[in-house]
């Protein structure tokens, strides 16, 4: 079956990474971490799997982070323990095929979408952890897992895996919804980590999927909130508009905009240091840079909140004294979880089945940010559409199984003619001042490689870590520590 893999070898990742810094055609050479290729099929490993056939999938900011090897081993989760290969895609929807014989919730014909990465639970860990427990699988507090790994992503054609990773999809949704149940169920605990009250003034930075995801959830649970919207393009600001955003902002007006809607002070010091006295009541911060957390705790009025949706795998350094200057809380949120439903209530629902319910309920319309489709062998016209965003316009891009006929080969180029697979990836993303989206990288541009889309000036996107990638992240934080040691 065609399988996107990431190798996170020292052999694939040392060469990429010199290479790399010059050659940006290295993310696409036969050595590089990303490989697409025809591999044998499997057999369920273990009696509790399930195969699951592909049917579409997303393109995520955090699968780059994946494919390019990005964070640095001073940040605390490169001290975990982590697996050298993992599969890259996690926003997906597939219909089973194949049960094992222990399997008791799901049968063949069923639709699921990947919810949980590796747990206690999906792994038989005995007794679980706190975290797995309380059914905050993303939480898992075990360093280390045994038993098989899955087999696939959602950039593969079939994924072999624990039935507890899958959630059931119901017939009253169709595969547009069911591929972003899982960035919704991310914008919803976002959003739950800190609930707007009634007539509070919220911002969201960031219009990219989560962005726009958190500002369809806000209406639905508080609609007296008043929501602003910091966008960095044009199409952004359209849809942004388009979806009930009161009012815009833009990255280069941002701290005289933020005086203007909420009436608070600007004071300008040395330096053009700056400073608001009043501000936001909450900000969800969807890109999560340096830049963006800097002047979140600066827009936020006193005793308010920012929410840390987006994430940087790198150490910062940072102004924090609005945190204790004017008692802000910054809070962090993973993926998602167990939550308090219906709110206000002593009862637990995932955050999956909240986030299916309001689709169903049509109280969310995640199917709208699909704006690109692509068929697996054209991966580089998807990543170069993903990223080169102010000339696609692009919002989510997927990748639709129905488009990829049964005898193509997906990496196709150069390399092809010496009869063997080419590996697969972009080029490294370069490091952005300002407001971000999601984390991006500029695609090589080779003979080889015919694109509608032209990937000389890539935008970022916004990314949010889900449950399965933080997982991921472990692996290749945990190989580049190995890296610097052989080093």
């Amino acid at each position: 079956m065609w399988t996107s893999t990431l190798e996170l070898s020292p052999r694939r990742v040392f060469p990429t990474q010199l290479l790399g810094r010059f050659w940006h055609g290295a993310y696409f050479a036969s050595f590089a971490p990303l490989q697409v290729q025809n591999l044998p099929r499997q057999s369920l490993p273990a009696p509790g799997w399930v195969r699951v056939r592909n049917r579409l999938a997303g393109v995520c900011g955090s699968d780059f982070h994946l494919i390019y090897v990005e964070g640095d081993f001073r940040i605390a989760p490169a001290a975990l323990p982590g697996h050298r290969l993992s599969y890259p895609g996690h926003e997906v929807v597939g219909e089973v095929i194949e049960v094992g014989d222990d399997v008791q919730h799901l049968r063949v014909g069923d639709r699921v979408v990947l919810q949980y990465g590796p747990n206690c639970f999906s792994t038989g860990v005995q007794p679980p952890c706190r975290s797995c427990a309380s059914g905050n699988y993303n939480l898992c507090e075990r360093g280390s897992l045994p038993g098989p790994q899955p087999i696939g992503g959602g950039w593969s054609e079939e994924m072999l895996l624990h039935e507890q990773q899958l959630f059931r999809v119901s017939p009253g949704m169709n595969d547009e919804q069911a591929v972003l149940l899982e960035p919704s169920a991310v914008a919803i605990h976002a959003v739950l980590r800190r609930l707007p009250q009634p007539d509070d003034h919220v911002l969201i930075i960031g219009a990219g999927t989560i962005g726009l995801l958190i500002l369809q959830v806000i209406p639905a649970l508080t609609p007296q909130a008043t929501v602003s919207v910091m966008a960095r393009y044009p199409f952004q600001v359209e849809q942004a508009t388009r979806m009930g955003a009161a009012n815009i902002l833009y990255p280069q007006d941002s701290y005289q905009d933020v005086e203007r809607v909420t009436g608070a002070q600007l004071y300008t010091g040395m330096f053009g240091n700056k400073m608001l006295l009043g501000g936001y009541d909450l900000i969800y911060d969807t890109t999560g840079s340096k830049q963006t957390i800097h002047d979140s705790l600066r827009w936020t009025r006193a005793d308010g909140t920012v929410v840390l949706v987006g994430l940087n795998l790198h150490p910062m350094h940072l102004d924090l004294t609005p945190i204790w200057y004017q008692e802000i809380d910054l809070v962090g949120t993973l993926g998602h979880g167990k939550e308090i439903w219906p709110i206000g209530s002593h009862e637990y629902r995932s955050t999956f089945a909240i986030a299916a319910e309001m689709i169903e309920s049509g109280q969310l319309h995640p199917e709208k940010l699909i704006t690109h489709r692509f068929s697996l062998n054209n991966f580089r016209e998807a990543l170069s559409t993903a990223t080169a965003k102010s000339r696609s316009r692009a919002i989510k891009v997927v990748f639709d199984y129905t488009l990829l006929p049964a005898s193509v080969v997906p990496n196709v180029r150069a390399a092809a003619r010496r009869r063997r697979p080419a590996a697969i990836t972009a080029a490294r993303p370069q490091e952005q001042q300002g407001v971000q989206e999601e984390a991006f990288v500029p695609l090589p541009s080779d003979e080889h490689f015919i694109q509608t889309v032209s990937p000389s000036a890539p935008e970022p996107e916004p990314v949010e870590l889900s449950s399965l990638f933080h997982y991921q992240m472990k692996s290749i934080l945990h190989l580049r520590i190995k890296a610097l040691k052989v080093r």
